[in-house]
């Protein structure tokens, strides 16, 4: 609901009473295991911390743990409905969130963030993932997650209808994928932040696919827009910013999710609890960071070693061209000598 009251709300309204740095870091327990997680945070994490802990900024929840509790659907049914129905267009029942163990295909050094898979009341599959960098090839790596899913759901379905079984059982897969960093396939559609999956045949034959994928570029929607105009447009500062004034913006624009960040400020008051989940989600990035930056440094090796390889093809080239070049010329000053001898004879043996 958008706000037609005309009354905007300060941070304090939405985050509550602002505290000290002193205060926050009294408030810290003191033992072994709290302040050893705390000495484990990067200097910025450390100050992102704090500053929540104060008051005086938002906390991103697209970490594992803070979005399953800020997103429970025991708790908040509407909440991923909502944030789902804007993103496919179209009205979401969500029936379940399904386990991920056994669901998903494994990932060495995976760089996701945060990853749910919700089962609808029409039976259709929603996986939403959030990735901290774009991976390299993203549609080859949807389709075998999409594929994984279309497969589970066909072995199950046709083991409860038996011979009544046909493919028509076969619900929807999404697969959507939000970047906070996008790789270059998307990065290079600027201004476009969403990207939707649209399958056609040539001949214009209608044939339905089961899989569907959406990516959403976040780096690149906070650079584009800058006003909230619509549902969407909240729900992706929601997912993206930790900054005071969009949040103040956004709680503005639509004053319903205040109480989604009344709820991210209930973490202000157990700082081990937040301590502990925050440096967990990071430890988890940190330590698959390692994996990310060996990729992408044997990439980068990978891609030196081809140039090289192509310079030095290129350079055996021009060297071969270059000694027929000279062999050419060492025939033709031959032949130049022969003639300059053979005139010389003649000249000679002139009377």
């Amino acid at each position: 609901m958008n706000n037609t009251s005309g009354i905007f709300p300060s941070l304090t309204d939405i985050l509550g009473q602002p505290i000290s740095r002193e205060q926050a870091l009294s408030l810290i327990p003191n033992d072994y295991t709290t302040q050893d997680r705390l000495k484990q945070l990067s200097p910025t994490s450390y100050e992102k911390l704090l500053s929540f802990l104060q008051g005086t900024s938002g906390l991103l929840i697209t970490y594992d743990n803070f979005f399953k509790k800020i997103f429970d659907p025991l708790l908040h049914p509407n909440r991923i409905q909502d944030f789902l129905s804007c993103i496919l267009q179209k009205e979401i029942k969500t029936l379940q969130i399904l386990p991920l163990e056994g669901v998903k295909l494994s990932d060495t050094g995976t760089f996701v963030m945060m990853d749910i898979v919700i089962e609808t009341t029409d039976g259709e599959i929603i996986d939403v993932e959030m990735q901290k960098i774009g991976y390299h090839f993203p549609g080859q790596r949807s389709d075998c997650y999409a594929s994984d899913f279309i497969m589970r759901q066909y072995n199950r379905i046709k083991a409860q209808k038996g011979k009544s079984f046909t493919y028509q059982d076969l619900k929807p897969i999404y697969i959507i994928i939000l970047m906070e960093q996008s790789s270059s396939e998307f990065k290079s559609t600027f201004p476009a932040y969403i990207h939707r999956e649209i399958r056609s045949y040539d001949s214009g034959a209608d044939v339905r696919h089961l899989s569907k994928n959406i990516y959403i570029s976040l780096d690149v929607f906070k650079s584009v827009v800058h006003n909230i105009t619509n549902k969407l447009d909240a729900w992706l500062t929601f997912l993206s910013s930790d900054k005071p004034e969009d949040i103040i913006n956004l709680v503005s624009a639509y004053p319903a999710f205040i109480d989604l960040y009344h709820d991210i400020a209930e973490f202000r008051k157990d700082p081990k609890e937040l301590i502990y989940m925050y440096s967990e989600a990071l430890s988890i990035l940190d330590r698959n960071t390692a994996f990310y930056m060996i990729d992408e440094k044997q990439k980068e090796i990978e891609d030196l070693q081809a140039l090289v390889a192509e310079q030095t093809t290129s350079l055996a080239e021009k060297e071969n061209s270059l000694t027929k070049k000279e062999n050419a010329l060492a025939e033709k000053e031959t032949t130049i000598a022969a003639l300059q001898a053979e005139i010389a004879r003649l000249k000679k043996n002139q009377p």
